[in-house]
């Protein structure tokens, strides 16, 4: 990408306009603007306004510092990040993400350790920006003032294609930042734009890279990647770059054991794409917990086979769980927590009869854990019977709900009195 060349696209050629641009950030470009700044939205909101989708986030780009902006925006401006120091702008008790234009000189700080970059603020022209960005669909550039979009790096014709290419050398890029694999991922999983059979090899090459990825970071992505709506493309994309068995390689082991198993991630993917394309909530927790599932229940069986009672083992399975995990992915204690009470719950499903059957019901994670239930009934027809049986007893009244659970007691005989 040496002999960079400006393409610039109007308003009548893109066909995207700035009405569908947020108000808050407009605002923010334009005081950007009046303080003699350069300012335009970048990146992922100017691909998804060409591909007819609705951004939920407007990313800045800027040649003003991350001081400069500081000062400009003062008490509503909030800097964060060492790696990549950013602006956090506030206009309408919204957030927008502000970044100064990346350098490609030495000046500045870098630290880059194996070609994985560790610290970068070298900040430069919008030019030299374009060609740091990490996709030719995400350096594209959006100037409010007259409609125009900047194209340095041939995105738009890509974007247009629905290709998705790495700006510059495949195995350099990853190797800077291995993240980049699980982002390429969610871009063709999402968006539908197709990874070269190039950049396939490259990511095969260098797959284990992303081992030096921080455990936190690659949770966070993990999230944003099953939670893109296509979540089952991207599971099979995952397996098809060796992603998913480098992060969880005991689970993927045990999934692809068992038909069984395999059959259940595939429903719980489809399940939380269905859900997302509905509107409806998705959580960390129950996407993690059917991951984790077939390595549990492997564990669970063996403590049942040593004497252990169902519910100390699966307790201890979890325990043995989250040990092994913690290896290769960082999962927060909260999500931990909601993980294995999911888990429990499976176990105290079995009990139909009795006051422990409301203490179920109100339980915090019960519609989570209903569902993982509702998901595992294929599996057999007790299972099957079981979770019949909880989606009737939740249509239920509270008092046919008592009838069902609480078992009439029959009535005691009078004993004669011998004595008369």
């Amino acid at each position: 990408m040496s002999n960079i060349k400006l393409q610039t696209y109007n308003q009548s050629q893109h066909g995207v306009s700035t009405d569908e641009i947020s108000p808050s950030a407009q605002a923010i470009i334009t005081k950007l603007i009046e303080h003699g700044y350069q300012a335009y939205i970048v990146g992922g909101a100017v691909r998804d306004l060409l591909l007819g989708k609705h951004p939920k986030d407007f990313d800045i780009a800027t040649n003003a510092t991350p001081d400069q902006i500081k000062d400009v925006f003062q008490r509503y401006c909030r800097l964060i990040g060492r790696r990549f120091r950013l602006a956090h702008v506030y206009h309408n008790h919204q957030m927008y993400e502000v970044a100064t234009f990346r350098g490609v000189a030495q000046e500045g700080e870098r630290v880059v350790k194996q070609g994985h970059i560790i610290k970068d603020n070298v900040y430069g022209t919008i030019e030299q920006d374009a060609i740091r960005r990490d996709f030719t669909c995400n350096a594209l550039y959006l100037d409010i003032e007259n409609g125009n979009i900047l194209d340095y790096c041939e995105g738009y014709d890509d974007i247009k294609a629905h290709r998705l290419k790495f700006i510059g050398d495949d195995s350099k890029r990853i190797i800077e930042d291995p993240v980049r694999m699980i982002r390429a991922i969610r871009f063709e999983a999402k968006l539908g734009l197709t990874i070269s059979d190039q950049t396939k090899q490259a990511m095969l090459k260098q797959y284990k890279t992303l081992s030096n990825v921080s455990m936190a970071r690659l949770f966070d992505e993990l999230v944003k990647l099953f939670h893109c709506g296509n979540a089952l493309a991207a599971f099979q994309l995952m397996n098809e770059m060796m992603l998913f068995s480098l992060i969880f390689p005991h689970a993927s082991k045990e999934i692809s054991k068992n038909n069984d198993h395999y059959e259940f991630i595939q429903r719980a993917l489809t399940s939380t794409d269905s859900r997302i394309k509905s509107g409806k909530s998705v959580t960390p927790i129950f996407l993690f917990s059917c991951f984790l599932w077939p390595m549990s229940v492997a564990f669970t069986d063996k403590y049942l086979n040593s004497g252990l009672s169902e519910y100390d083992a699966i307790n201890k399975a979890s325990n043995d769980v989250f040990h092994i995990t913690r290896k290769t992915l960082a999962i927060p204690r909260i999500v931990q927590i909601g993980i294995r009470n999911i888990w429990l719950l499976q176990f105290r499903f079995k009990t139909t009869i009795g006051k422990k059957v409301f203490f179920t019901l109100e339980h915090q994670r019960f519609r989570a854990a209903y569902d993982f239930l509702i998901l595992r009934k294929q599996e057999s027809e007790e299972l099957e019977l079981l979770g019949d049986w909880w989606t009737h007893i939740q249509t239920q009244s509270k008092t046919k709900q008592k009838e069902l659970i609480f078992q009439k007691k029959k009535p005691r005989r009078k004993r004669k009195n011998l004595n008369r």
